[in-house]
């Protein structure tokens, strides 16, 4: 993550060489571990023990992928770019990394090898990446799903906010996707591997059969016990005569006729029902069957074939329910066996054991019952507030503007509410704000009337020539407006007190102005 930092960093030119140096070791290191795992499973897989990583097995292995993998860096991304040739150049670095730990393992042999299995079956390979393609997408998917999820589960469980709860555009930095990206990587990386060890594997035993030695392996146990049986058969076979010898004088027993416990009629039934079943009826030569549509009518015919059909119907529902209760019947005395023992084991010890059992029977009874109410009360509860939930019919409050603000504009209030807003700064004394007040409703009454348009770079000057241009034909409109503008620039701008003489006049004027 620290790429992110040095992207923006003053001294990421100083860290560039270290840190680029250290990747490549990371990388190799990477490489190196995923073909001794490749190895490792190679050697389960062939049913022999792995062999013991060495130190120079160790080297050989590092050396082979320090020679072939640090290509795929570039060579990768320009075979996704034309797309075509991807399939064998990402099956050559798989199988690279799936060869590359053997005994004697050597760059040269290691390089075609790998060549001859990405070559191998590409239908196989191209179709393996498809599916591959689309599961990483799922693995992707779910992590992303995972880490939104876990801040929401600490806000609700623990109460801790972060940033993910604020703000939901977190997510979507390039911290987090290359987070859900390295861990997609790490889940799905080890399956990567192993499918295409199993396809070099099976490659190479077209030539040396390894794939059926591993498979005979399997009936060796399975062949020393049929050799022991047939052993013992010949042995009971040669000892037949010496037993015949040994036979009673009465050669010829009595045979008795076989006897079973199903009774005739009960068979004749049983193979009646199968008969009758529809994959065994369609067999049987066709019945004429009586035409007596003509005796009971078309509309009669009809309703009885409803009729049957739904008496067939609630049969095979009323079955249905049958199993049903029967398997939750089964469950529940699974259930009590379980947790409570067979009630013949209460019988086998002794009196104390019986009461202490039962104590706790009962005390495990209580407990059930007090979840069960506990649940009940928080179900009804929910779907109580959720009933009388009504909605709140809410309105806006109009914050007040503080007309000591030079940034204050008439567009923030209503005409009626400056002149509120006046009336109560000239009961509290404050003349000065409240000729201010009654100024903003002026402008906020000339701009209802479409006579000037409200802007916050505009000064009195620019109002009161816009009011001249739009307002030719109301003289008095503009003398009354323009004296006001004088009183308001002399009072605050300049130095002039508010007098009860100047606040009178000003509201005459504005009563000219509403007049107009």
């Amino acid at each position: 993550m620290g790429r992110w930092n040095w992207l923006k960093s003053s001294s990421a030119y100083e860290h560039c060489a270290p840190a680029s140096f250290g990747m490549a070791l990371l990388f190799l290191w990477m490489k190196t571990w995923q073909t001794i795992f490749a190895g490792q499973l190679k050697a389960q897989i062939a049913g022999r023990p792995a062999p013991a990583l060495s130190f120079s097995r160790f080297v050989r292995a590092a050396l082979v992928q320090t020679v072939i993998q640090p290509s795929g860096l570039f060579i990768l991304p320009l075979a996704l770019l034309f797309t075509l040739p991807f399939g064998w150049v990402y099956a050559f670095y798989q199988s690279a990394t799936a060869l590359g730990a053997e005994d004697g393992a050597e760059v040269k042999r290691v390089f075609q090898r790998a060549i001859q299995q990405a070559q191998l079956w590409p239908k196989q390979n191209h179709l393996l990446l498809a599916i591959l393609a689309l599961f990483g997408l799922v693995v992707f998917l779910d992590v992303t799903i995972g880490f939104f999820q876990i801040p929401a589960l600490l806000k609700t469980v623990l109460g801790v906010e972060s940033a993910f709860t604020r703000g939901g555009w977190s997510f979507f930095n390039t911290t987090f996707l290359a987070t859900v990206w390295g861990l997609t990587y790490l889940l799905l990386d080890p399956l990567l591997k192993a499918v295409y060890l199993l396809r070099c594997f099976y490659g190479e035993s077209l030539q040396t059969g390894e794939d059926l030695k591993v498979e005979l392996k399997q009936f060796v146990p399975g062949a020393r016990g049929a050799a022991t049986v047939l052993v013992l058969l010949v042995l009971w076979i040669g000892a037949g005569p010496l037993s015949a010898a040994r036979v009673s004088e009465n050669p010829h027993p009595a045979l008795r006729a076989p006897h079973s416990e199903i009774s005739p009629p009960d068979l004749d039934r049983a193979i009646e029902q199968v008969i009758n079943q529809p994959e065994f009826n369609w067999r049987l030569p066709r019945e004429k069957r009586v035409d007596d549509a003509g005796q009971k009518g078309i509309f009669a015919s009809f309703m009885d074939g409803m009729l049957e059909t739904i008496r067939a119907w609630s049969k095979t529902l009323a079955r249905w329910v049958k199993a049903a209760v029967t398997w939750l019947a089964d469950v529940l005395d699974w259930l009590k066996e379980k947790v409570f023992g067979k009630n013949k084991s209460f019988s086998t010890k002794g009196r104390s054991d019986s009461s202490w059992m039962t104590s706790l029977q009962i005390l495990i009874f209580v407990l059930l019952a007090l979840a069960a109410c506990a649940a009940g009360v928080l179900f009804y509860r929910t779907w109580r507030q959720r009933r009388r939930r009504t909605e709140v019919a809410s309105e806006a409050v109009v914050a007040v503007p503080d007309l000591a603000d030079e940034n204050v504009t008439a567009s923030q209030l209503p005409e009626d509410d400056w002149l509120r807003l006046a009336r109560e700064l000239l009961s509290k004394g404050e003349l000065r704000f409240a000729l201010r007040a009654l100024y903003l409703a002026s402008l906020a009454h000339l701009a209802q009337r479409d006579m000037i348009s409200l802007a916050k770079f505009k000064s009195n000057r620019d109002y009161e020539q816009e009011l001249r241009r739009r307002a030719r034909a109301l003289p008095d409109l503009q003398d009354a407006f323009a004296e006001n503008v004088g009183i308001f620039d002399r009072v605050w701008y300049g130095l002039h007190d508010v007098t009860r003489e100047a606040l009178q006049r000003f509201q005459i004027n504005l009563e000219k102005i509403q007049a107009c």
